[in-house]
């Protein structure tokens, strides 16, 4: 059943935008949110004057401003000042609070590198793909992976496998869903192996360990339906089309305009590569 919040304070004519995030508030209740979903990646900025100044001017809530600048002049945790946001509004209730506290707590008992693979999992989930990949990197290059359990660094190796298949390199992608089939036994990571695999055009490896595998066959059918998919997809594409076109030119032995159209598509794509990496960070 939902409940009824009672807002707080006053909504902010500028909104506070969270730098690790991009969250922008304009209210007390949009704050907490932000901050109970996001603890670990914004506790940082709750000790900044900029922060504190907004509760205070912004939100109307002087005496809660002075609350956390109290806090922060005796050292108190990021924990404290998170929870003092909280019962400075009705958004949370004193059971959602503890839960907020356990977990909170659960997360500062796992090992640095169990941390670091936490908020690369929240990271990825959130669409954050190229900031998720950065840290599941730095953990691969850690030396420490043995912290980890098989699956857990299946799990690693899985998305590092799907990154590498959004930037293209399949080839890379094939040996990442590999290993990572080899510690979590997962069938989603075997169906994205074979996926990669299917994609790479190599039959020989594809047959090898059709038989070493042995998936059932749900998965290779829904290999074969993705697949499928995605190629009917791609061949929908103006770039498909028109690299049939620079090939129909090379077969007809048009050599000096298949150069030229391919060279033109060539720098197309690369900008819009380009494009798409200011955007997403990629």
């Amino acid at each position: 059943m939902g409940k009824v919040i009672l807002c707080v304070g006053q909504e902010a004519k500028k909104p506070y935008v969270f730098r690790s995030t991009g969250d922008r508030v304009f209210s007390i209740e949009e704050l907490c949110y932000v901050l109970y979903q996001n603890a670990f990646e914004v506790q940082e900025e709750l000790y900044s004057e900029e922060f504190v100044r907004f509760i205070g001017e912004e939100l109307g809530l002087a005496a809660r401003a002075e609350c956390l600048q109290r806090l922060i002049d005796a050292r108190a945790g990021a924990k404290d000042l998170m929870v003092a946001c909280f019962c400075s509004a009705d958004y949370y209730d004193a059971q959602q609070i503890k839960t907020f506290l356990r977990e909170y707590d659960s997360f500062y008992e796992k090992s640095p590198l169990a941390r670091l693979k936490w908020k690369a999992d929240r990271l990825w989930l959130s669409g954050r793909e190229h900031e998720a990949f950065l840290l599941y990197q730095e953990i691969m290059l850690s030396g420490d992976v043995s912290e980890l359990t098989d699956i857990v660094y299946g799990d690693v190796l899985h998305n590092v496998g799907v990154a590498k298949m959004h930037s293209g390199n399949i080839s890379q992608a094939v040996e990442y869903f590999r290993e990572a089939y080899e510690r979590n036994k997962a069938d989603d990571t075997l169906k994205q192996y074979f996926i990669a695999l299917t994609l790479s055009g190599n039959r020989e490896r594809m047959d090898m360990e059709l038989t070493a595998l042995a998936p059932r066959s749900e998965i290779t059918t829904q290999v074969a339906k993705e697949v499928y998919a995605a190629r009917n997809m791609a061949e929908q594409t103006g770039e498909y089309q028109e690299l049939e076109k620079i090939k129909k030119l090379y077969e007809d032995g048009k050599i000096a305009e298949y150069y030229q159209c391919a060279d033109a598509l060539l720098a197309r794509l690369k900008e819009k590569y380009r494009e798409h990496t200011n955007t997403c960070g990629m």
